[in-house]
């Protein structure tokens, strides 16, 4: 498929995204403001749900704003703001303020009404989606699960997202939250990778509210051993290899524990619902899902497709062992730190769930590996690196 991005958008460095960025940032651009543009940041998520993507935004933006409060970043205060339709929730930040404006919602106010009220500033989306009509502009991309998975959606959404993803692609930066989606997104909407940088995600939002035990209460796990899994009902997480090696690892002092909004239409409800060794938690804050990582065995998390891997990062920073695929962006995020199992290798995990049920000192290794490891991937970071990407596109831009 042939490169759809101008030849003359900004160059910007490139890591390979094996490892995470450095922890000063990027580069010199983190001290050096002269000129600093100002910047506009899609505040469409603050109107929806905080899942997926709406958490990257939403993380991103509170680890801008303290860096803001580091002297070393002063002179852009009041350099960024959040322009979000009239609907957006409350969002109280220090130094950043929301400026809610328009009249529309959606898609329409993101493609019409946003870039009309950020003109002359340089815009920053941070869920997947921009204003098509606009190039100075930064967009991050999480995945390319629509053209990898296309079954999972509506097609309303595919078209959509069908649309509106190859025409973005001639914004002057494009990002990817992994090594892994850069190459998903050179693939499958022929975008020009040597000119993405990759912008990892941060786990250490879990540590944020004290672990609410509450939940173990709740579903019966306190004080006993589990092993948990964490949004059982997408498809793309496999959780039907993880039950099935559950089921049959023999382990019957043990819990299987899971999180997300049961789907009694999905495969493995029945078997779900069934087996009084299942426990189903739910929807969980962050401060409960805090509580089950710092509490299980491990997490279970043989995933099928992810853009980065969020929940593996969140169990190491709460110092829970984890289990995952060998799938790519998984791999990138956990490293040596985690153990793997092939996506259908059920034999296999119930192994490891019998080693990690006996072995005391296999979880502690994992733990001191995965709490280094996770120290590595934090929000901070990411703020850094976008808002070097920032003053790298105003100053091509002036160049």
């Amino acid at each position: 498929m042939s490169s759809i991005a101008r030849s003359s958008k900004p160059k910007f460095h490139h890591d390979s995204g094996a490892r995470p960025n450095e922890e000063v940032g990027r580069g010199p651009l983190s001290t050096s403001f002269r000129n600093a543009p100002k910047i506009a940041i899609n505040g469409r998520f603050l109107t929806q749900k905080l899942v997926g993507v709406q958490r990257f935004a939403t993380e991103t933006t509170k680890a801008l704003d303290r860096l803001l409060g580091d002297p070393a970043y002063a002179a852009l205060r009041g350099n960024i703001e959040i322009v979000a339709p009239r609907a957006a929730q409350a969002f109280d930040l220090e130094y950043i303020p929301v400026r809610r404006c328009g009249f529309l919602r959606g898609y329409a106010w993101e493609q019409i009404e946003f870039p009309l009220h950020s003109a002359g500033s340089l815009r920053l989306n941070l869920c997947i989606l921009g204003p098509v009509a606009v190039r100075r502009q930064i967009v991050v991309f999480h995945d390319a699960t629509v053209r990898a998975m296309p079954d999972t959606f509506s097609w309303k959404f595919r078209a959509v997202y069908n649309t509106l993803m190859p025409m973005l692609m001639r914004s002057d930066c494009v990002a990817a939250v992994s090594d892994f989606s850069r190459h998903e997104i050179g693939k499958y909407y022929g975008a020009d990778i040597a000119r993405m940088p990759v912008c990892h995600e941060g786990g250490d939002h879990i540590l944020a509210a004290p672990a609410d035990r509450s939940v173990l209460e709740r579903i019966g796990a306190a004080g006993r051993p589990y092993f948990l899994g964490v949004g059982v009902f997408s498809s793309n997480k496999n959780m039907k290899l993880a039950l099935d090696a559950f089921l049959q690892s023999g382990l019957d002092d043990t819990l299987l524990v899971l999180t997300g909004s049961p789907d009694p239409h999905s495969a493995i409800y029945s078997a779900v619902v069934s087996d009084k060794r299942v426990r189903l938690a739910g929807y969980v804050t962050d401060a409960q899902l805090r509580a089950l990582y710092e509490n299980a065995l491990a997490l279970v998390f043989p995933s099928t497709y992810e853009g980065f891997g969020l929940p593996p990062l969140e169990a190491m920073q709460a110092g829970c062992p984890v289990v995952i695929s060998p799938q790519p962006a998984l791999v990138e995020v956990g490293g040596n730190a985690v153990l793997k199992c092939a996506m259908h290798d059920v034999a296999g995990l119930t192994d490891l769930m019998r080693q990690l049920h006996g072995d005391a000192t296999l979880r502690a290794r994992l733990k001191t590996a995965g709490l280094e490891r996770a120290g590595r991937f934090t929000w901070k970071r990411t703020a850094q690196t976008l808002l070097d990407l920032c003053l790298e596109v105003a100053a091509s831009r002036r160049a």
